[in-house]
């Protein structure tokens, strides 16, 4: 990594490049914008002190997720309070929102529908124990594999599976009711 070798334009660009994933990351972990900006920038000041002891043994992003993981563990173990990640929509969005898929022209109705749908999943996700939002995000959410998300975490990939299991059992029970009626 030439920023160890003292190039501050790569520790900008590390900056620059990963800083919407670890905003968004922060922002679905805490569920609230100005917690995931704390810990965002908790994440760069870390990342400037520790960088140094990426050892390339995993990717750099499996690694930067980890860090920033520990940093929404520790932020939330801090505040102790409920979170929720149902702010009300703006053009804050984190960049996850951004990028949810827009199912073609599709009637008012059924935008409505999916935008209600979308937030239930948000609300019910929100009330998810942190080590199962954590799982639901990385590997249902984010896209990484088991594999990753135990390196991310630093659990043993059996523990991803069932707290996957676990998470998603829990999201279906609460979501239940909302899927009755939506029928």
């Amino acid at each position: 990594m030439s920023f160890l070798d003292g190039d501050q334009a790569a520790f900008e660009e590390l900056v620059h490049r990963y800083q919407p994933t670890v905003m968004n990351l922060a922002y679905r972990m805490l569920g609230n914008r100005t917690d995931a900006a704390d810990v965002c920038q908790e994440v760069f000041l870390l990342l400037l002190r520790k960088l140094h002891s990426f050892r390339g043994e995993a990717k750099f992003s499996t690694w930067l997720y980890r860090v920033a993981m520990n940093a929404c563990h520790d932020h939330a173990r801090r505040s102790r309070r409920h979170v929720s990640l149902a702010d009300s929509p703006d053009d804050e969005m984190p960049e996850m929102e951004q990028r949810l898929p827009a199912e073609g022209a599709d009637s008012p109705e059924s935008s409505i529908e999916r935008a209600e749908m979308r937030r239930r999943v948000q609300e019910a996700i929100a009330r998810l124990p942190f080590k199962f939002r954590e799982v639901i995000y990385l590997h249902d959410i984010s896209g990484y594999d088991y594999k990753e998300v135990a390196e991310i975490l630093g659990i043993n990939l059996g523990t991803v599976k069932s707290r996957l299991n676990r998470a998603r059992n829990r999201l279906a029970a609460e979501l239940e009711d909302y899927w009755e009626q939506s029928r």
